[in-house]
């Protein structure tokens, strides 16, 4: 499964980090922003909140989670939730993981044997 909601390994990253936030819990934006530090997502500048709700607005258009208005607070809040889909990529992203630690931990090695020389 593809999602062209980023560039390259940071908006991989971040699509993927805030997947898996809201499918631990269903979110408000500002909420999810709080959130992407514990990841080492850092989005500096002003316009920090516009980069996350650019994502989620793709993650939205990929089918990968939807949106429901919470009416009960004021002023209403979007609320983010995994789809299937959303949750398909999720397994897809684990598997991608796996294969890239298997390579970290082989590249590691093989450094640490060539700087014993």
């Amino acid at each position: 499964m593809r999602f062209r909601g980023g560039r390259g390994f940071h908006g991989w990253w971040l699509a993927s980090v805030l997947l898996l936030l809201i499918a631990e819990e269903p979110s408000h934006g500002y909420e999810l922003a709080e959130k992407l530090s514990d990841f080492g997502v850092e989005i500096p500048g002003i316009g920090h909140m516009g980069s996350i709700y650019r994502m989620l607005a793709s993650l939205e258009e990929g089918g990968l989670v939807q949106t429901e208005w919470d009416t009960t607070v004021s002023p209403p809040r979007k609320v983010y939730r995994i789809t299937p889909r959303g949750r398909m990529y999720l397994r897809e992203t684990l598997k991608n993981l796996e294969e890239m630690k298997e390579r970290i931990e082989m590249l590691e090695r093989r450094i640490k044997k060539a700087l014993q020389e």
